[in-house]
């Protein structure tokens, strides 16, 4: 190998290292977008003493109860109890609920996003 080559070499090798330091850094982990858009729409401050680990699981527990949801209201019951689980004592009419019930299918298992559109269509 020549000195060019040598040289061209280093550099595609600096190159390619700086692109996979680059994506390490900027990638999100799983419930970041979640934790982000819970704090922004938790105005009143609901969940403010809960660390993000537990707003994540709190997430992940809903999108487990997701399938025994029959209508808006179960849903709404079963996230209070799942809040209650958590040491967070709030009635069903609180507008968190909702909020919880929204990001946590959205961002966390968007594969149950058709459930969103069931659960409305037999509030009908």
């Amino acid at each position: 190998m020549n000195n060019l080559s040598k040289i061209g070499f280093f550099i595609f090798f600096i190159f390619v290292a700086g692109l996979i330091i680059y994506s390490i850094i900027t990638t999100e982990s799983f419930g970041d977008k979640y934790i982000e858009e819970m704090r922004i729409a938790d105005a009143d401050g609901t969940l403010n003493a809960l660390s993000d680990e537990i707003s994540i699981q709190i997430g992940k527990s809903v999108c487990n109860e997701v399938n025994n949801w029959i209508d808006e209201e179960t849903s709404l019951f079963s996230i209070q109890k799942i809040l209650l689980q958590n040491k967070i004592d709030v009635k069903k009419e609180n507008r968190i609920i909702p909020i919880i019930r929204f990001h946590s299918i959205y961002e966390l298992c968007p594969e149950n996003i058709y459930v969103l559109d069931e659960i409305f269509e037999n509030n009908e």
